[in-house]
């Protein structure tokens, strides 16, 4: 008999688990987006990805490079992908052994990365002081694209491989019936299912809760801003990350983006976010990513002068690790989720999908799935105080650290 398998949420995570399990012929399989593809947290995503020498930012990024180039290839769709590098900045002692680490495993690995000098410095990015680093290694495994152009690369192979996709469906509850998931009540009627695969971000935790367990998941505001420069930059110019700063940036339609991973993170309710906020964002808070604009103007002195083009403040789901919530949910069979992805879900969805496929499929996965299993934090999930507190500190600490 063939299982009917029912996906929650058309963001990039959702639309990469139909994709993967419509190309393994997994089942007679239906994505289901309550606004339009694309919508969520996925819309004001940076796009970016980057290969490092950690343990999920290895072969998960891997992967989603060689996920990428199958999808162009396949469907025929831009992801909009461009190759441009990144300059890993250290302002610390710490920050430099730990990117001198970095480049003996790039080169162990014939990665052809390299330590710049000043003068590389700038040549490559005119707006940096290299006075203003210890120093600047260029790791050229990284680059950037859509957001919205992957997700709908992926929709289109999914679409390709039979999948059904139905926007504008609401679900309003998940049905299950003497510990098994059953289906969903949609604004479109009951859809029955064997299996479910919530892939709802912000709202996943209260799209579970009901069915008795809590998702270890908050959401934080995360900020970035784009700004006018008075010469464009070239699209080619590579990213860059100061995790000391705990800023990162890239070039964005001739200007410079920034973004911030701010310690103390403000925390936001889900339940208090409208329904209708698919494509919205919060007010801008120029107060709390002062102190670390400040910084990237001390590395990026043109900064200084630079008109802000726009200011991004969108919310996005965090767990107390900085590590995603992929997997079975425990206590309903046939319930699978895969949420919070710590700001880093275009980077991750082609992992999440080939996990949570391989999970269905009953096979040995090549990611580690104990260390993203949804119950991993035990009833921790039910402590919003600590769960707050969390993933507030989580932001600014796994970034530092380079975790993500």
């Amino acid at each position: 008999m063939t299982e009917r398998i029912l996906i929650v949420g058309g963001g990039v995570i959702g639309a990469a688990i139909a994709a993967e399990l419509g190309r393994r012929k997994a089942g007679d399989i239906t994505l289901l987006e309550r606004d339009r593809l694309g919508s969520g947290t996925t819309w004001h995503s940076a796009g970016n990805i980057n290969w490092k020498p950690s343990l999920w930012h290895d072969a998960p990024v891997l992967h989603a490079y060689e996920t990428i180039e199958r999808l162009e290839r396949e469907t025929g769709k831009s992801t909009g992908w461009l190759q441009t590098g990144r300059m890993y900045i250290a302002h610390s002692d710490d920050t430099l052994a730990l990117f001198q680490g970095f480049a003996r495993a790039a080169e162990s690995r014939g990665v052809g990365a390299r330590w710049l000098d000043p003068a590389e410095s700038r040549r490559l990015n005119p707006l940096i002081d290299p006075a203003a680093a210890k120093g600047v290694w260029l790791n050229p495994l990284s680059g950037r694209l859509n957001p919205s152009d992957l997700t709908w690369a992926y929709a289109t192979a999914a679409r390709n491989a039979g999948v059904r996709i139905a926007e504008t469906t609401s679900l309003t509850r998940l049905v299950q019936r003497n510990g098994r998931i059953v289906g969903a009540a949609t604004t479109a009627g009951l859809l029955e299912a064997d299996r479910v695969v919530v892939a709802s971000g912000l709202w996943s935790r209260a799209l579970v809760e009901p069915l008795g367990f809590m998702l270890p998941q908050w959401a934080c505001e995360h900020m970035y801003l784009i700004a006018d420069l008075p010469q464009r930059l070239p699209r080619e110019t590579p990213s860059f990350v100061a995790p000391d700063s705990l800023i990162y940036g890239r070039e964005e339609v001739g200007g410079f983006l920034v973004g911030f991973f701010d310690e103390n993170a403000k925390t936001i309710d889900p339940a208090r976010i409208p329904a209708g906020f698919s494509f919205a964002l919060f007010d801008p808070d120029f107060e709390k990513i002062a102190p670390y604009f400040e910084s990237a103007m001390r590395l990026f002195p043109a900064l200084g002068d630079a008109p802000v083009r726009r200011f991004i403040n969108g919310p996005e789901a965090f767990t107390p690790d900085g590590l995603p919530l992929v997997g079975v949910v425990p206590g309903v069979s046939g319930l699978h989720v895969a949420s919070a992805m710590n700001s880093v879900g275009v980077t991750w969805s082609a992992m999440a999908a080939t996990l949570i496929a391989d999970q269905i499929e009953g096979k040995r996965s090549r990611f580690d799935a104990a260390a993203l299993a949804p119950d991993r934090f035990g009833q921790r999930g039910r402590d919003e105080p600590w769960l707050k507190g969390a993933v507030s500190a989580v932001v600014s600490s796994g970034y530092r650290n380079q975790n993500r």
